[in-house]
C-alpha cells in the first residue's frame, strides 16, 4: 500500500513552507508527529546547516523561562557562576522550535513576542541586547484560537506565529499511512537493537492495525512496534505479538470508523427539542428519529460557527470535531459557511 494523500499533502506543504523564511505553527493532536514535521521543514531549508534546537514550553518551570530561553550572564542571580546561552542564542543560524507553544505563560508570551518582533534578545543580567537570527517553529495540540479568546494566550502573540499554519490530522484519520509508517519504524528499531534481519507484519497484524483507533496517535504505534518485536520469536511480527486485547478495539472501534465520538456534556450546550426535555422520559416521542437528531446536530453546529465567526476548524475543535469531520457534517446537514482567507490548512481530502 503506498503513501496516502494525507503523506503526499504533507511533504508538499514542508516543501512549499521550507522556502519561506515565515513563522510556522503546527497543530495537531498528541502523538500525531508535530516534532517530525518541524524538523522536516527545518531539513529542507536553506537553514538545514544550522542548528536545530528543541523546546518543551511545558516542561519548564515558570520561574527558569527567561533563563532558559534567552541566557544569563554571571552573577545575575544566585548560582550564575558563569554566562550562559539561552534557546535563542543556541539556535542562531538555525531553527527553534517551540513545542507546547500554548502551555507557556501569560508573562513568557509578552518577552517572546518582543523577541519575535525586534529580533534582539536581552539576557539576564546584561545591559545590551543581542541580535539574533533564527527561525519560529511552533506547535501546540491546543486551540489557540479559543485560547485567544479565553484570555490565556496573546491575540498579538497568536498572529506572529500562526504566519503559515499546517494541521496535522490524527492518525486515525490517515489508516492508510499506517503500513508505511509500521516499515520504517520497524526498520529504525532494528537498526537501532542491531537485529540482523528486519521483521515484517503478517497481513493478520496489519489488518489488526488498520482496525485499531490509535488515541495515542503515531507515538502509541511506534509504543506497540516496540513491544512486538521484542515479543516476535521470529521474522515475522503476528497478530498475537502485538498485544492488543479486543476490548482496545470497542473503545476506539467507532473513530477508527471515522465516526466521531459522542460530543461531551459541556461541549454540546444547545438545548435539546421539546420532545427530549420531559423528565423521568414522560415526554412525547419524536415522530421521525433521524429528522430529529440532524435538527439538533444542525442546531449545535450553527451556534458553534457563529461563535466562532464561522471558522469551521475553531467551531469544530470546539465540539471535540476535527476539521474534515465538520465539513462532512456541514455538507450533509446543508450548513453553509465560508473559513476566512488567511487560515491555510492542511486536510485530509
Amino acid at each position: 500500500m503506498g503513501d496516502s494523500s494525507v503523506m503526499h499533502q504533507v511533504r508538499a506543504l514542508v516543501q512549499k513552507v521550507a522556502r519561506s523564511m515565515a513563522p510556522v505553527l503546527v497543530h495537531g493532536e498528541s502523538g500525531t508527529g508535530k516534532e517530525l514535521v518541524a524538523r522536516a521543514i527545518h531539513d529542507c531549508s536553506a537553514r538545514a546547516g544550522g542548528p536545530f534546537v528543541a523546546v518543551n514550553c511545558g516542561a519548564i518551570p515558570e520561574n527558569l523561562l527567561e533563563a532558559e530561553f534567552f541566557g544569563y550572564r554571571k552573577g545575575a542571580f544566585t548560582g550564575a557562576n558563569d554566562d550562559r546561552e539561552g534557546f535563542f542564542q543556541a539556535a542562531q543560524g538555525g531553527t527553534l522550535f517551540l513545542d507546547e507553544i500554548g502551555d507557556l505563560p501569560l508573562a513568557m508570551q509578552s518577552k517572546l513576542l518582543r523577541v519575535i518582533q525586534e529580533r534582539a534578545v536581552r539576557p539576564l543580567g546584561a545591559t545590551a541586547e543581542q541580535p539574533v537570527n533564527v527561525r519560529i517553529v511552533s506547535a501546540t495540540h491546543k486551540d489557540l484560537g479559543a485560547e485567544v479568546q479565553g484570555g490565556r494566550f496573546r491575540q498579538d502573540l497568536f498572529y506572529r506565529l500562526n504566519v503559515i499554519r499546517i494541521v496535522v490530522p490524527p492518525l486515525r484519520e490517515r489508516l492508510a499511512d499506517v503500513p508505511a509508517i509500521c516499515r520504517a519504524v520497524i526498520e529504525r528499531i532494528a537498526r537501532d537493537a542491531g537485529v540482523a534481519g528486519v521483521p515484517a507484519l503478517t497481513p493478520e497484524a496489519e489488518r489488526r492495525l488498520l482496525g485499531y483507533g490509535f488515541p495515542g496517535n503515531v507515538r502509541e504505534l511506534e509504543n506497540l512496534l516496540h513491544r512486538a518485536l521484542a515479543l516476535a520469536g521470529g521474522p515475522a511480527i503476528g497478530a498475537d505479538d502485538l498485544g492488543l486485547a479486543d476490548a482496545a478495539f470497542e473503545e476506539t472501534g467507532s473513530e477508527a470508523a471515522g465516526i466521531a465520538p459522542p460530543a461531551a456534556p459541556a461541549a454540546a450546550t444547545a438545548p435539546a427539542p421539546s420532545a427530549a426535555s420531559g423528565p423521568g422520559g414522560d415526554a412525547e416521542l419524536p415522530g421521525d428519529l433521524v429528522a430529529y437528531l440532524d435538527e439538533v446536530e444542525r442546531s449545535v453546529l450553527q451556534r458553534a460557527l457563529e461563535r466562532h465567526r464561522y471558522n469551521r476548524t475553531a467551531a469544530g475543535a470546539s465540539l471535540g470535531l476535527s476539521l474534515r469531520q465538520m465539513r462532512y457534517r456541514m455538507a450533509r446537514l446543508g450548513i453553509g459557511g465560508d473559513q476566512p482567507a488567511g487560515d491555510a490548512e492542511l486536510e485530509p481530502s
